[in-house]
């Protein structure tokens, strides 16, 4: 498919965008702990950032627990996409954390047990349906939530119904320490698609204009009316399920053959090989995105820490 220069160009600036906001997060965290946990999204970033650059103001998507700061793709300031994930509290906003409820921007929450948000976010495919606004959900969930009841519940109405909805799995081989072949027997995740009722498609998860190209033709499929699809992303987390996991379930030496295989080097080379960018450019954008990220971190850094007391309240808000 032929895709504008233009959006090639913005989807690699997200693209380092996430990957260099998801190491400055590692490196802060590490000197000042800002939470009580932290998952990188490293080498993983393709799927988030794509459809939500596929996705208009009027659509929602619910972005997996790892990938926060691919808000920015969607339109969040990225200051405000650093403060959530430092925790902080934004302006008069009563949430705990930006991140995790900003319908303006199309983010409807999430939930701290997997999976359960999926069925919110199909609610919202069937209310975009009944009040025919012409917008589009986008579910992004991993391997491991997607072998929860939750999911599978809400995948079975979607299909019946036909929401425009897209459901997209990162398959990144692990739910916390579990390799997805011992979730599964079958771990060709599109395969579930047939018992919904809805298209399954398979895709390189780090190869960007493959996706690109699934991710939008079931977009465009939901927004016709045509019903739900189930897209399995296939990648790789490179490092543990949170900061300080020993990792003592991998296969020696499995996560250096993967980060042969990351997917922003990967696509700098095949747009420099089209003409689109140039050595320069990328040093320029790479130069803006650390200029960016560092008054981001400052402005978080300045923002209170929300006190205990918001744990209970904003539970409830």
């Amino acid at each position: 498919m032929e895709v504008p220069k233009e959006k090639l160009l913005e989807v690699y600036r997200q693209l380092v965008t996430a990957r260099r906001l998801d190491e400055r997060l590692i490196a802060e965290y590490s000197k000042e702990p800002f939470g009580p946990y932290i998952h990188s999204g490293a080498y993983q970033e393709v799927a988030p950032v794509v459809a939500s650059l596929l996705l208009g103001k009027k659509d929602f998507i619910k972005l997996h627990h790892r990938f926060g700061y691919c808000q920015h793709a969607k339109g969040v300031p990225l200051k405000e996409v650093v403060a959530g994930e430092m925790f902080r509290k934004v302006g008069p906003r009563k949430s705990l954390e930006f991140k995790d409820y900003a319908p303006e921007y199309g983010l409807l929450g999430k939930s701290g047990s997997l999976g359960e948000d999926v069925p919110i976010y199909t609610g919202a495919a069937l209310a975009q349906q009944i009040k025919k606004t012409g917008g589009v959900t986008v579910c992004i969930f991993g391997d491991g939530s997607s072998s929860r009841g939750p999911i599978h519940e809400a995948m079975l109405v979607a299909g019946v119904w036909k929401l425009p909805i897209v459901y997209i799995i990162i398959n990144n081989r692990y739910a916390v320490s579990t390799p997805v072949s011992q979730q599964t027997a079958n771990t060709r995740l599109s395969d579930r698609a047939l018992g919904y009722g809805m298209p399954g498609y398979e895709v390189d998860g780090n190869d960007v204009l493959a996706f690109y190209e699934v991710c939008d033709r079931a977009i465009k499929m939901a927004r016709e009316g045509k019903g739900p699809s189930l897209i399995s992303a296939n990648t790789y987390r490179i490092y543990g399920h949170s900061f300080g996991d020993s990792q003592t379930y991998r296969p020696k030496g499995e996560a250096e053959e993967w980060r042969k295989l990351d997917p922003i080097p990967r696509y700098q080379k095949l747009l420099i090989d089209r003409g689109v960018l140039t050595e320069e450019l990328a040093g320029r954008i790479e130069a803006e995105v650390l200029a960016e990220l560092e008054e981001a971190v400052k402005y978080g850094r300045s923002l209170p820490v929300p006190p205990v007391e918001d744990l209970a309240r904003t539970a409830f808000d």
